[in-house]
């Protein structure tokens, strides 16, 4: 399953690229996981990304599409946007001899803005807020998830 769903992500995800506007890499942090993201803006206002939250507690391989609405025109150019998300999720420990992998989802709302405008206009952060519905049976996995990321524009078309 998981090979299955990593596949099917990853070909959307290339034959997105061909028709996107702007690809980014960066980190991307939904507590209690973290790590590396790749997202491509397939217009202004769709957005795919693929997450590998290898780095905490919980690693995570998910996919997400990002709904923004309008940028507003100030100083830090702000988008909100709505998300939703689906992956799988694995907690590993091994002093127990625990490991477990589970499909889970998620949604959210939150803002995308440039908070390092002052160092490159290349930079986009985003901050958010989501529910997810990951049940882990020895992780406690809370609902509520709050998020940042960072992206660099590596190719702006």
């Amino acid at each position: 399953m998981k090979k299955l769903f990593l596949f099917i992500t990853l070909s959307i995800f290339c034959s997105t690229n061909l028709f996107s506007q702007k690809i980014d890499l960066g980190f991307q942090a939904s507590i209690p996981s973290y790590g590396i993201s790749l997202k491509a803006d397939l217009t202004e206002t769709h957005t795919v990304q693929v997450i590998y939250g290898a780095l905490g507690v919980v690693t995570n391989f998910s996919g997400r599409y990002r709904y923004n609405f309008s940028e507003n025109e100030n100083s830090l150019n702000v988008t909100p946007f709505i998300y939703a998300q689906a992956g799988t999720w694995s907690y590993d420990f091994d002093a127990l001899d625990i490991s477990e992998n589970i499909f889970g989802y998620g949604f959210g709302a939150g803002i995308e803005f440039n908070a390092l405008s002052w160092l490159s206009d290349k930079f986009r952060t985003t901050v958010e807020l989501g529910y997810s519905k990951v049940d882990l049976t020895y992780y406690d996995f809370k609902a509520t998830t709050f998020g940042f990321g960072i992206h660099y524009n590596l190719f702006d078309n």
